[in-house]
């Protein structure tokens, strides 16, 4: 009896240990929410792609995106990318909770690929998730110097029902004439703007211009970096509408921003 009873304590010590949920993963997403301040709800969420580092932290994809841009890593991580945000969706559904919107930014390495309408395809059918789900991203300076073939993917993107947007918008200078020669949804204003919005006058009357701009084009901006009430009300004057920042969520984990 007293060896048995060994035996099984020998084999319960055994047994794998299960998986921590909260444990750091290698490569995921920390998602901060798009407020839509004039109907007050979210549009969707900014899903933030961050490396975790055992000796450095967390580190945010656009530290290293130069480095990928060269290799095949930024195509690699393009497709994870979506594929991602599908398992994300399937995830959620079956949580009874109803996102409206993931925003990704894809690099302008894998957009421009002959291919990349394909492999989008191929990822949300086997999911069976509808373009709409998707708010794909690139990068200003990526999209200025961005070639015939990447125009055409974000054309078949937004046809099919996704949603495309600019980011770090004013950064470069050829900013406006890039939203006169191609459709896109959003544009989302470089932090630069928002920052001391409410400290400088220039920067508000600027700021300003480009909403007005926008408006009349038909493309919907998006104040990013919006931290204080101050600055939220500003943005609200001017009747752009689309926030993100601290002043609604900080950058979270899944489980934390969106559950």
């Amino acid at each position: 009896m007293a060896e048995a009873k060994a035996t099984k304590k020998e084999t319960k010590t055994r047994r794998p240990r299960k998986k921590n949920p909260q444990a750091l993963r290698p490569i995921e997403y920390l998602f901060s929410q798009i407020y839509d301040v004039n109907s007050n709800n979210i549009l969707g969420y900014d899903a933030e792609l961050v490396i975790n580092d055992k000796k450095l932290g967390a580190i945010p994809y656009d530290r290293v995106a130069s480095v990928a841009s060269r290799s095949n890593l930024a195509v690699r991580l393009g497709k994870w990318q979506i594929e991602e945000v599908c398992e994300l969706i399937k995830r959620q559904n079956s949580y009874g909770k109803h996102i409206h919107r993931i925003f990704i930014t894809l690099s302008a390495k894998f957009l421009s690929k002959a291919d990349f309408y394909e492999q989008f395809l191929k990822i949300v059918d086997k999911y069976e998730i509808p373009h709409k789900r998707f708010g794909i991203q690139i990068n200003e300076a990526e999209l200025v110097a961005g070639n015939t073939q990447l125009y055409d993917n974000i054309m078949k993107l937004r046809e099919g029902g996704a949603k495309v947007a600019i980011t770090d918008f004013g950064a470069e200078s050829t900013s406006l004439r890039q939203l006169s020669t191609m459709t896109v949804d959003y544009v989302k204003l470089n932090t630069s703007f928002t920052a001391d919005i409410a400290e400088n006058e220039r920067t508000e009357n600027i700021t300003e211009g480009i909403v007005d701009l926008c408006g009349k084009l038909g493309v919907m901006v998006i104040a990013d970096g919006i931290d204080t009430k101050e600055q939220l009300n500003i943005m609200k004057r001017m009747r752009c509408f689309l926030v993100e920042g601290k002043y609604f969520s900080s950058p979270e984990r899944e489980n934390s921003a969106i559950i």
